[in-house]
């Protein structure tokens, strides 16, 4: 479905790719995570030909779409949901009979379809989000942070909406975060990076449980757990 070969990308301040290589399989899902400016936003944009590569290849079988962080920012204040949903229909020559249907699929009462985005709530918004992107058909979903901005029991839901939905669709994932709490529950395959490079890849199961590299190693160390007690945190008894 998606395969990225040897990417770089550099700007004037320095380079934010470096040879990074990985690939998704047709229905497939990948996480890309690290901490904020490892380059995994970048490799997104290029994907999503936001952005152009410095050099490297991408190839993709099929159409992208992109689900952002921040759904508030990422519709238009003006639109309805109905009408959000239609002009995405309409410009890829889609049924458009098929707005109840997307809204069931991302388990949106029908009687929101005309309700604005100030009037839905943050978790409501990321629907309507994944919505207006599975509206296209695409065979590769590139979510960015698409959980990051919500509370953590919506985050729930729709990490739950988004198993439901490529199980529905076979859609393929690449997940973008610097949450590793929310891997296992969406992927299949991770891809860990650091200053723009790959350190690690393989089975989210086989890398959270079995690290191989330092950088890995700190991160799912530095994930909360019971009985977990932050180490800059000194007892002073």
């Amino acid at each position: 479905m998606l395969d990225v070969r040897d990417l770089r990308k550099d700007y004037r301040g320095g380079t934010a790719l470096d040879g990074v290589s990985f690939s998704v399989g047709a229905g497939g899902s990948l996480a890309v995570v690290g901490e904020s400016g490892s380059g995994k936003t970048t490799c997104a944009r290029i994907v999503t030909g936001l952005e152009k590569a410095t050099s490297g290849t991408v190839t993709l079988h099929g159409t992208v779409q992109m689900v952002f962080q921040d759904p508030y920012q990422s519709l238009d204040r003006r639109q309805t949901v109905r009408a959000c949903l239609a002009e995405v229909l309409a410009h890829h020559r889609k049924d458009r009979s098929r707005i109840g249907e997307l809204l069931d699929l991302v388990g949106l009462d029908q009687r929101l379809g005309d309700a604005l985005p100030r009037h839905l709530s943050g978790g409501q918004r990321q629907r309507v989000a994944i919505a207006r992107a599975l509206a296209a058909e695409p065979r590769l979903l590139v979510l960015d942070e698409a959980v990051a901005a919500l509370d953590v029991s919506i985050q729930a839901q729709i990490l739950n909406l988004l198993v439901d939905a490529r199980a529905a669709t076979g859609v393929a994932y690449l997940f973008i975060t610097h949450d590793l709490s929310v891997v296992r529950h969406v992927c299949e395959d991770v891809v860990v990076m650091s200053r723009g490079r790959v350190v690690e890849s393989g089975p989210v199961e086989k890398v959270l449980h079995e690290p191989e590299h330092d950088y890995t190693r700190r991160l799912v160390d530095s994930v909360p757990r019971p009985g977990w007690v932050p180490r800059r945190v000194v007892s002073r008894d």
